[in-house]
């Protein structure tokens, strides 16, 4: 047999290095599923819960915890790399500490209709959910749970934000406004945004003090103060219910949002301007959008009834993938 000369073997390295990293590059993406169309009581029904896949799986999702559970919020510790999660649902908070292998709930019965879950990013025994009925917050990885409303003029609480500096600071979004906490939610204050019914809030991944929200037949709002001052966004939106607003974290001034007939709208400004796009999305009900952090130009929205659309230049066109058929809750795109 004829030995590979060692010129031949750094060819061979060289044409393995790309794939490798290539490899290496593509994220695993999660999608939360509360129910799916055509729902018949007592009969065999399609899964809900908890689905991810790799983007190289294209339309293809795999199942992962409870196979029937409505599955609203979910948070994953990035630095454990997937093996600590949280998912948000309908009895409660799940978690698995072990990739998904096995799953608990860390829960009583006083928790319900859990609609929305953030990890600590420094003290991941530290967690917050956003439920029906308040805030609540475990500081010891899910062993016991305490309800934080202080300060709260509404317990509907749809989502809660740790800030990503300063994990003292928390935000929630109330039918009654915008809240803050400067305790870990110790005690709550309202925000200066004027309006209520907020459905959704986001932070921006590079500056802390951005903060936007999307209400219900209200529009969007900005604050670029933590909370202070807003400012309604308008140039280009002709909707005025979001559901969902998503940031690239590789460009601090692109944005993405959706909600009730929306399509989705991208704003490359900071929500200076928008503009919206639909094409090759065959629903334009948007309750979720992610952006992959290994690659910008893939965006993931998932839709009320219509499963999970996918973009791959960055906004512009859409096509489906996957999850025919589902109420699409929540989607998160890790970089592992």
């Amino acid at each position: 047999m004829q030995r590979a000369t060692c010129k031949q073997i750094e060819f061979i390295i060289f044409l393995l290095i790309p794939v490798s990293q290539a490899l290496a590059q593509e994220s695993t993406v999660y999608a939360t599923v509360v129910a799916t169309r055509g729902f018949i009581v007592g009969a065999k029904n399609p899964e809900t819960g908890l689905f991810y896949q790799r983007p190289s799986d294209d339309t293809t999702w795999q199942h992962t915890g409870s196979k029937n559970t409505r599955a609203f919020g979910f948070a994953v510790h990035t630095p454990a790399r997937g093996q600590l999660s949280y998912i948000a649902a309908g009895n409660g908070l799940h978690k698995t500490a072990d990739g998904g292998k096995s799953w608990k709930i860390t829960t009583g019965w006083e928790i319900t209709e859990a609609l929305w879950v953030s990890i600590d990013p420094k003290d991941p025994q530290t967690v917050y959910t956003a439920t029906a009925y308040g805030i609540y917050k475990t500081s010891d990885g899910g062993t016991t749970w305490k309800q934080m409303n202080i300060g709260l003029a509404s317990t509907f609480t749809s989502s809660v934000i740790v800030d990503h500096v300063n994990s003292n600071v928390i935000y929630c979004s109330t039918e009654a406004g915008v809240f803050g906490s400067k305790d870990g939610a110790q005690s709550w204050t309202k925000l200066g945004l004027r309006v209520g019914n907020v459905r959704v809030m986001a932070q921006n991944p590079r500056d802390n003090q951005m903060l936007v929200v999307g209400t219900e037949n209200n529009g969007i709002y900005i604050s670029r103060d933590g909370g202070n001052a807003w400012a309604r966004s308008e140039a280009g939106l002709d909707h005025a219910t979001f559901y969902t607003i998503a940031f690239d974290p590789n460009h601090a001034e692109t944005m993405y949002a959706g909600g009730y007939v929306t399509g989705i709208y991208k704003s490359i400004d900071g929500g200076r301007s928008w503009k919206r796009s639909q094409q090759g999305l065959t629903n334009l009900n948007i309750h979720s959008i992610a952006v992959d952090p290994a690659n910008s130009n893939r965006v993931y929205a998932g839709t009320m009834w219509g499963g999970i659309l996918r973009s791959d230049d960055a906004g512009v066109t859409w096509r489906q993938a996957g999850l025919s058929g589902s109420q699409v809750w929540a989607i998160s795109i890790q970089p592992f």
